[in-house]
């Protein structure tokens, strides 16, 4: 939780943060009872290895992973999760958020920011968009599409205006690179963020190397340009 432990400590950020705690066996049924849906990850996990999903099924525990989906006994559900885990790893819990949605795919938005010149920027912004109905992850490694943010927020399944999550995602995106970049070495960050189905937003994960093979063809000339100048800048540190 290294890099979401300086927005849970800030009392304004920390609303944007999905409830998250280590794993233990009592932290999981207290959370799932909390919230009905919770993910169980790898805390230094990347390219969506590693996680399942829980979801609360009247008596039963519904579990999802990349190759299946079963309802058991929260016993039987609790000791199949511990023996997939890896024991060089550590493992978080968190609150399960509803994504929206595009063709029924949820999605989540990466915002690259960049801060050249002493002053972060938002450089460049997509939707990463789950590769089937209820996808576990929503990830392009895990056979997701990544297309222009712009157009699946004017083409998502839920009928409102996206111009005033614009601007919070915008002011959100700032705040965040700023907290994080006063306690770790930041000049890049790619921040993942989500907006439930009720139009709130949610900080899902930081990658301080993100991945921009596809986003030239996703944003304009300008805003690639941007970034052009700014990783130059950048580079001469």
């Amino acid at each position: 939780m290294r890099k979401t432990r300086p927005l849970l400590d800030d009392p304004m950020l920390s609303k944007y943060v999905p409830e998250i705690h280590w794993f233990s066996a009592e932290r999981l049924k207290k959370m799932l009872h909390k919230h009905t849906t919770v993910y169980v990850k790898p805390d230094e996990g990347s390219l969506g290895m590693g996680v399942r999903r829980l979801e609360l099924d009247d008596s039963k525990w519904k579990l999802t992973d990349r190759k299946s989906s079963k309802k058991l006994s929260p016993t039987k559900a609790i000791k199949t999760l511990i023996k997939k885990f890896n024991p060089n790893e550590s493992y978080v819990v968190q609150q399960g958020i509803k994504f929206l949605t595009y063709k029924g795919r949820p999605f989540h938005i990466r915002v690259v920011m960049q801060k050249p010149m002493n002053r972060w920027q938002v450089s460049m912004m997509s939707a990463i968009i789950g590769n089937k109905k209820n996808a576990l992850t929503t990830n392009v490694a895990r056979g997701g599409d990544e297309l222009p943010l712009e157009f699946i927020m004017h083409h998502k399944d839920q009928n409102w205006s996206p111009m005033n999550t614009y601007r919070e995602l915008i002011d959100l995106s700032h705040q965040i690179a700023a907290r994080l970049g006063s306690t770790l070495p930041l000049l890049v960050v790619g921040l993942d963020l989500a907006i439930d189905q009720r139009g709130r937003i949610w900080f899902i994960e930081a990658n301080t190397r993100p991945d921009m093979s596809g986003m030239k063809e996703l944003n304009d000339k300008i805003s690639f340009k941007k970034y052009l100048r700014a990783k130059k800048w950048i580079s001469r540190i």
